[in-house]
């Protein structure tokens, strides 16, 4: 054989080894005992939302229970969440006396509900009324409640505490940005 040939050879399963170096080295490897799911979520028959969940990343079951086309939950607790989504200022100017047509409305958006302990992964979905209103029903615990589709308006999110047998009442703002 020629030396040309033999180099050529050799420089062909070189690149070969660091092609299959490289590829094995950026791809992602879970690590054990970690299991990553994407953020989709699926829309109930009774219009909430359930995300994907440990371990296999599989939906969470949709809520046994009946519910209001506003509101979701996770059956069977008589506990939960029930709110009101406000919307303000609705007028660049606050005039006082106050003008009745500038006062804040409702808003109708998407409920998120999470834990206090893990606030990025959601555990509840639901979608306020036309008034407003939403509930979602949970185990008695801590959690936030976040609510809005897009960065405007900007809604506030409400740490709050769910006792068991019982409703938290809350009020959610969402700044329309209007100054």
């Amino acid at each position: 054989m020629k030396p040309a040939t033999i180099t050529i050879g050799v420089l062909v399963l070189l690149l070969a080894a660091i092609a299959v170096y490289l590829l094995a080295a950026t791809s992602p490897v879970p690590l054990p005992g970690e299991t990553a799911c994407t953020l989709e979520a699926k829309l109930c028959p009774d219009g909430s939302y359930v995300g994907r969940t440990s371990p296999n990343c599989e939906f969470a079951a949709c809520p046994g229970m009946a519910t209001t086309s506003s509101g979701g939950g996770i059956a069977p607790y008589k506990s939960g969440i029930r709110g009101t989504v406000m919307l303000g200022p609705t007028c660049p100017v606050e005039r006082i006396p106050p003008d009745p047509a500038c006062e804040d409305r409702p808003y109708q958006t998407l409920i998120i509900v999470f834990r206090a302990s893990d606030p990025v992964h959601a555990i509840a979905f639901a979608k306020s009324d036309a008034k407003g209103m939403f509930a979602v029903s949970l185990p008695p615990g801590e959690y936030v409640v976040g609510a809005g589709e897009s960065n405007l308006p900007q809604c506030s999110q409400l740490q709050t505490t769910v006792e068991p047998d019982a409703y938290t009442d809350v009020l959610v703002s969402c700044d329309t940005g209007i100054r």
